[in-house]
């Protein structure tokens, strides 16, 4: 079953800067391990409820690009952002069956690993959709060794306050892009319109959270610029908070520019490597 957000991944160019960046954020990052089959190490930046943004710097470009990060490697050439997201299965064998037997392709669920930087071994089993942890779909996850030892929970800062509701997709094709998730979560969406009248889409409301697929309506926006630049996938993430008054004022105070909006605002992408990360009251 697939149960919750799992984690939302942002390539970042330099990990310790991108940990110095979420730092003047207010979030408590750490440093996560390397995958050496991947050319890859990363940082996690914890959150409330158990998910986590992955902070992904690839130190083997060589390497990476001839991995399952292959696409990331050569969209985010330079670049950094948002670059894919996770779910969370508790059976992985049989979600990947059941997804399958709706119409979509998936793989076999397939081992994964990363070394810590305390010498730890983390251990999980994914299950890619269209061979790549980047684009429109999300790839499921199952641990094989504890979570806790994958991600542990923040006791201080933003993190620990905040907790993942939306994700918003970027996708070309709104039509083909809701027949690929209807397939992978069994449910129907209901048809949405940014406030701006910018963007079309649909919302898969969930037990865990909403996922939005969203197709800009012209060009000259941010989502549009980024399907022309990286091609689909994340676009953003919501996140709650219990006081967004407190949250703003002390990003505010940090200097952080923030863009208001009915429910909260958004950081500004160039002080979150990129990503967009709004933040909303409860």
């Amino acid at each position: 079953m697939l149960l919750s957000f799992d984690h939302f991944i942002i390539i970042v160019n330099d990990l310790a800067a991108a940990m110095e960046t979420f730092r003047a954020l207010g979030f408590a990052p750490r440093a996560g391990g390397e995958h050496p089959a991947f050319g890859s190490h990363n940082a996690l930046v914890a959150l409330n409820d158990g998910t986590y943004l992955e902070l992904l710097a690839f130190k083997d470009k060589t390497r990476a690009a001839q991995s399952l990060w292959r696409d990331a490697a050569q969209k985010f050439a330079g670049r950094e952002g948002f670059a894919g997201y996770v779910l969370h299965s508790n059976d992985l064998n049989a979600d990947a069956a059941q997804i399958r037997a709706r119409g979509l392709a998936i793989g076999e669920p397939t081992a994964g690993a990363r070394v810590r930087l305390d010498g730890a071994r983390v251990a999980w089993r994914a299950a890619l959709i269209g061979g790549t942890p980047t684009g429109a779909l999300p790839f499921l996850i199952q641990d094989e060794t504890p979570r806790a030892l994958r991600c542990e929970s923040p006791i201080e800062g933003l993190g620990s306050r905040a907790r993942a509701r939306e994700v918003v997709v970027a996708v070309n094709d709104l039509d083909a892009a809701k027949k690929n998730y209807r397939a992978l979560l069994d449910a129907e969406p209901r048809r949405v319109q940014s406030t701006a009248r910018d963007a079309q889409g649909a919302r898969f409301a969930l037990a865990f959270g909403s996922i939005v697929l969203a197709h800009p309506q012209g060009a000259g926006n941010a989502m549009a610029d980024q399907l022309a630049q990286r091609g689909e996938g994340l676009f953003a993430l919501t996140l709650t908070v219990a006081d967004v008054n407190r949250e703003r004022s002390e990003l505010v105070a940090r200097g952080i520019r923030v863009e208001d909006d009915a429910r909260g605002f958004l950081i500004a992408p160039e002080a979150a490597c990129g990503a967009r990360v709004r933040i909303v009251q409860e």
